[in-house]
């Protein structure tokens, strides 16, 4: 048995949800845990066999009468849906992110086979849909691939801390510092690899910039062309 449960959270993603859902149409199962939608994110994930929409209450009131849904309680929210559904393997993600063509065809096998029980990944963040920050795959001064948590075994006890504006992980009551040295690991690198689209739309991007700074969850929160570095076109490889 290995039940795939992939859990995405999601509030006003009709741009974004039906590429997602389809990038993880052989998982077992996605849940998709909407934090209020006003569009037709939920219509649309709804239109996919594999999908269990799920209703996320909680929320956090932010400056300027905008309100948020906290990364960390959504995430955890999630988690525990999954193991209820006994899931052998969760992967999470944003919507905004998906597999490339290598991984989507060969995550199942991946998973399958590795005795590790986390699993990490290089994201690409792009620039619109043909370029990328290479900088932010490979920070530091030696400039190497650097992957981050992508799904680990459902039989872990693992969880998110909050951490504003985001969230950590433990296992157990061991807060993470470097999963690499904390757990049992499988690192995947390109070609292998996860296109990050949220900065896909030049407008949305300068709104997303916008409520960070307004409601207070990033002051000083700056454009991506400011901090991202040098663009590149997209790598061979980074296509779905």
């Amino acid at each position: 048995m290995n039940k795939i449960v992939v859990i995405v959270r999601t509030r006003d993603e009709e741009h974004r949800i039906a590429q997602f859902c389809t990038a993880y149409e052989n998982a077992d199962l996605i849940l998709v845990g909407d934090g209020g939608s006003v569009d037709k994110t939920v219509e649309i994930a709804r239109r996919f066999k594999n999908v269990e929409v799920l209703h996320f209450q909680g929320r956090t009131q932010m400056k300027n009468d905008h309100w948020r849904n906290n990364d960390s309680y959504h995430c955890n929210w999630l988690i525990e849906k999954a193991k209820m559904r006994h899931a052998d393997w969760i992967i999470m993600d944003d919507c905004d992110c998906r597999p490339n063509y290598l991984l989507k065809q060969d995550y199942r096998r991946i998973l399958k086979r590795t005795e590790c029980d986390y699993v990490m990944a290089v994201r690409l963040y792009l620039w619109g849909l043909d370029q990328h920050f290479p900088q932010m795959a490979k920070p530091g001064k030696e400039r190497k691939w650097e992957a981050s948590l992508w799904a680990w075994r459902g039989s872990q006890d693992f969880w998110t801390v909050d951490l504003p504006p985001a969230f950590n992980f433990r296992i157990g009551e061991l807060e993470v510092k470097d999963l690499r040295n904390d757990a049992s690991t499988l690192e995947l690198f390109p070609p292998y690899c996860l296109l990050h689209y949220s900065w896909d739309d030049p407008r949305r991007v300068d709104n997303k910039v916008r409520i960070y700074r307004e409601s207070g969850l990033i002051p000083g929160q700056r454009h991506p062309l400011d901090f991202g570095g040098p663009l590149e076109p997209l790598p061979e490889f980074a296509h779905e």
